[in-house]
């Protein structure tokens, strides 16, 4: 009988420990997948009420019950892939029928992020890094990982269809406690968010219209009419006798303004590389943008990131924190070249007018995006994170529009911008301003203009260099970013890639190129540079190259003095770079011809397609209904399409707004000088300048 007892207790002791070895060792999916399934909504009176009423007629298999039940995600999948994201089905749970119900369907979005106890596996919290082996325990491959490249494995995104009478934060203190107490039950600590943005009911699906929709619509029909007039009036007229009303509606003539987008200035016949260079960079914009927002968006294998992540192509790609530096040092040098031989003519400029007229000439398309984003956007389309990205961005526009129109919104609200991308055109109006006081400085004191270019551009590169020592960031934008971690929200965002102050050095060294592009134009007019297409080769070939030592952040570990070196260094090597690109195309007369006639035409919608393109873009990921599968062909269709798209959008920006607009600016410009110049010249005998605001900004 002893031996017999001891056989029994031995079996009995073998079972329950293989028994708790194996719920000890049980797997997050399962765990998690049980709980939601005996979730019942709870929280207030009515939100507990309803919660019972969904689960017995799901067990009545009631229709209405059954539906919002299979819209809801079951059993996620691919957390060892990274974020993983099950949206359920969107479409599914809020458009199920809850007539008779005081209650509608509400879908919602669960982030449960989670990790082992030092019981379960004492060595997650050890930071040393090392290879994966398939024999490893489960948890080592959630371990953190501080490598920009590295996805985490530890967070599940899943989604419920419950009644709409449960908040948010009802969802968040009764789910969450379950989720959390069984996943303790396991050694397992998980932490579960549930924010308002990613939860969304039937009547958020159709937003109330506020008058701006109707006055946008208006506008864009009248402009239509307009248009339509005017182009009846272009094809119709007669050369004698125009009145003014017929020369107004001629402005937004369909045809002339198609004319004028193919029309070349013999102003700038030396700088057609700069068209050029504009094409290229709005095209590496759009395409970066998109890589961007598809890396962030829920992916179906998100691990592909981090091969991505090793390859050089993209990163010339991923650089796209630099790629608009081309604009900026095409700016600084327009300015400089038109504004300086102005001050060399005249003795003087027109800086209210001048501001004026910048402000005037780029509003027209801004202020119609700006409408678009606050009062249309929302209207367009739905999905599981429309009000976390579209919605959203409707209300910073709601509330922040004012710094937009007075462009200060890449200092003011620079963390809810009102259209993500328009933190550019705020550097380029304050970098304007800037680039006047300097121009009108180095033609005041021209013996001491170089020294003083010098140190404007060596403050310049001292400034970002030390917020990069002083917060310890990366010298560019470089983690991968989720859409659960809003861009803005980053302080390396805000404080080093969208200020002014940290932005300005390509800016400078465009005015000091355009400084040494006039020497050489004027005091060595005969001058011509040796072996130019070697040198344009040379600099083509090292400019791609330059772009990829961005590389260098991604395969080692984080390196202060090597973040601030290549701070202090990377903007300026690029800028000089493009400067040299544009001094020899200038001086040796390179690109004209059908170069000229191919991109003059397609820089001109540079601007339309950088500020419409990127805001289709929004609006398709925003609008995702599952996880994107991520591969170099898909993202080679895409960036294909948005250009073509993004190059549409702006035709049609730049033949309907821009040029009528910008005409109609010019006219009114022109007449308010000559009553100026009429009026002075009767008092002092001599004429006003008035014409640099057109002579400035014609080629910007």
């Amino acid at each position: 009988m002893t031996d017999l007892f001891k056989f029994f207790l031995i079996t009995s002791v073998v079972v329950v420990s293989g028994h708790l070895n194996i719920h000890s060792q049980l797997w997050v999916t399962k765990i998690l997948s049980d709980t939601l399934d005996d979730y019942v909504p709870d929280g207030g009176a009515m939100c507990r009420r309803h919660g019972v009423e969904y689960r017995e007629g799901l067990k009545n298999l009631k229709l209405w019950a059954t539906q919002m039940y299979d819209a809801s995600s079951k059993f996620p999948t691919g957390i060892l892939a990274g974020r993983s994201f099950d949206f359920g089905n969107f479409d599914e749970c809020l458009k199920t029928s809850t007539t008779g119900l005081e209650f509608y369907p509400q879908y919602c979005i669960i982030n449960i992020r989670f990790s082992p106890t030092e019981k379960l596996y004492p060595h997650h919290y050890n930071n040393t890094p090392s290879k994966l082996n398939p024999l490893d325990s489960v948890w080592k491959a959630t371990k953190y990982d501080s490598s920009p490249i590295k996805i985490e494995c530890n967070e599940i995104n899943t989604a419920l269809c419950i009644p709409s009478t449960c908040t948010y934060s009802d969802i968040q203190t009764s789910l969450s406690p379950k989720i959390i107490t069984a996943f303790q039950k396991y050694h397992i600590i998980a932490n579960v968010t549930v924010e308002s943005v990613f939860c969304t009911t039937q009547q958020e699906l159709q937003p109330p219209k506020l008058l701006g929709y109707r006055i946008f619509w208006g506008v864009l029909l009248l402009v239509l009419l307009m248009t339509v007039i005017g182009s009846l009036c272009d094809i119709y007229k007669k050369e004698e006798n125009q009145s003014h009303c017929k020369s107004f509606f001629m402005t937004f003539s369909f045809p002339a303004n198609i004319r004028r987008l193919f029309l070349a200035s013999n102003k700038t016949d030396n700088l057609s590389c700069i068209d050029i260079l504009k094409t290229h960079g709005c095209v590496l914009v759009i395409i970066g943008q998109r890589m961007l927002y598809t890396t962030s968006q829920p992916l179906q294998n998100p691990s592909k990131f981090e091969e991505v992540v090793l390859h050089l192509l993209y990163a010339m790609i991923r650089n796209g924190s630099l790629v608009v530096d081309f604009f900026f040092v095409i700016s600084g040098f327009l300015t400089f070249h038109f504004l300086y031989d102005e001050l060399v003519n005249t003795k003087r400029i027109n800086v209210p007018l001048l501001l004026l007229w910048r402000w005037l000439r780029l509003m027209p398309v801004y202020g119609l995006m700006i409408a678009f984003h606050t009062f249309v956007l929302l209207h367009l389309a739905d999905g599981p994170l429309w009000k976390k990205i579209a919605i959203q961005e409707s209300d910073y526009c709601q509330r922040n529009w004012w710094s937009n129109f007075l462009f200060i919104n890449n200092y003011v609200n620079a963390d809810h911008p009102c259209i993500i991308q328009s933190w550019y055109l705020a550097c380029d109006m304050q970098f304007f301003v800037a680039g006047i006081v300097l121009v009108y400085f180095v033609w005041k004191y021209q013996r001491y203009g170089v020294y003083l270019m010098w140190a404007t551009i060596f403050v310049s590169l001292l400034i970002p260099a030390g917020i990069v020592y002083t917060h310890q960031f990366y010298p560019m934008l470089i983690n991968s970013i989720s859409i659960f971690n809003y861009l803005p929200e980053q302080k390396s965002y805000t404080m080093l890639y969208i200020p002014s102050h940290t932005r300005s050095t390509p800016y400078f060294v465009g005015i000091f190129a355009a400084y040494v592009y006039r020497y050489l134009k004027l005091d060595k007019p005969k001058f011509r540079f040796p072996y130019s297409k070697t040198l344009l080769t040379i600099l083509i070939a090292v400019y791609p190259l330059f772009l990829m030592t961005i590389q260098v952040f991604y395969v080692r570990e984080y390196n202060l003095w090597l973040s601030v070196i290549y701070m202090f260094m990377y903007r300026i090597t690029f800028a000089i770079i493009v400067s040299i690109f544009i001094i020899i195309c200038a001086i040796n007369g390179l690109f004209k011809g059908l170069w000229l006639r191919v991109f003059m035409p397609l820089s001109k919608l540079t601007y339309g397609a950088y500020l419409g393109g990127l805001s289709m873009q929004l609006l398709q990921v925003s609008s995702m209904r599952s996880p994107t599968y991520f591969n170099d062909s898909l993202l080679l269709w895409l960036a294909i399409g948005d250009t073509v798209f993004g190059f549409i959008l702006a035709f049609l920006l730049y033949t309907l707004i821009e040029s009528p607009f910008d005409i109609l600016l010019k006219k009114i410009v022109i007449a308010i000088n000559s009553s100026i110049n009429l009026n002075h010249k009767k008092t002092t005998g001599s004429v006003v300048p008035g014409k640099i605001a057109l002579r400035t900004l014609r080629s910007k």
